[in-house]
């Protein structure tokens, strides 16, 4: 999972709250808070993720600064993992999750965080975790795809977690090639929503999908 972590961690999104619109104020605030994790990303990803918790409890109609809020929250605990608190904080991460599906219930990049979080919990206890975990992370994966054929992250996240699969459990590089080999032919014809849609993975994949030659 040492692997599965590094690489995780690297997928950062590079992209007073009183009340947010949907107006410049409202998009000048979300890049400003994203733009934070590319000056100090691991000093920032807390106050950065909890920032995006207030501009979601001040704008509750607004899905994406709940996304924001249960990804970044969810990332904590690949950087500085602990398993007496992990779960408590993908708990935290979940609940921000749900919120973002009451909002936009058949998101592909909401689908694609559920499967992170579900990732997340694998972490905590591997060994009692692996079989369960990895079968709802897949699912969410699949439903991602599903959702949004169009959307990478997707078919990223999923090669990623079949390459991290061991390979007696039907893993590795040879089952993860074609899929990540999709997920780059999605990302060179992706175009995000606006300035501040998700829009991350496709370096990553790039570096995964050349670990499988």
């Amino acid at each position: 999972m040492n692997k599965l972590k590094a690489v995780l961690v690297s997928l950062i999104l590079f992209v007073s709250v009183s009340s947010f619109a949907q107006s410049d104020k409202y998009v000048n605030a979300m890049k400003e808070n994203l733009q934070k994790l590319s000056e100090n990303f691991t000093e920032n990803l807390q106050p950065v993720s909890a920032q995006f918790e207030r501009i979601a409890q001040a704008e509750q109609t607004q899905w994406l600064p709940y996304y924001y809020a249960a990804y970044f929250t969810a990332l904590q605990t690949y950087i500085k993992p602990d398993n007496t608190t992990s779960d408590k904080i993908l708990d935290k991460a979940q609940s921000m999750l749900d919120e973002a599906f009451k909002l936009h219930p058949d998101s592909s990049e909401c689908m694609v965080v559920q499967g992170f979080i579900h990732v997340g919990r694998i972490m905590v206890d591997p060994m009692n975790r692996g079989a369960e975990y990895s079968q709802l992370a897949n699912t969410a994966f699949q439903k991602s795809i599903v959702l949004n054929p169009a959307n990478p992250r997707g078919y990223y996240m999923k090669g990623m977690t079949v390459m991290n699969t061991p390979d007696f459990y039907g893993g590795g590089k040879i089952p993860a090639k074609p899929i990540l080999t999709e997920a780059m032919a999605k990302f060179e014809a992706f175009t995000p929503s606006s300035p501040i849609a998700p829009n991350w993975g496709k370096d990553q994949c790039k570096q995964q999908l050349d670990a499988c030659q």
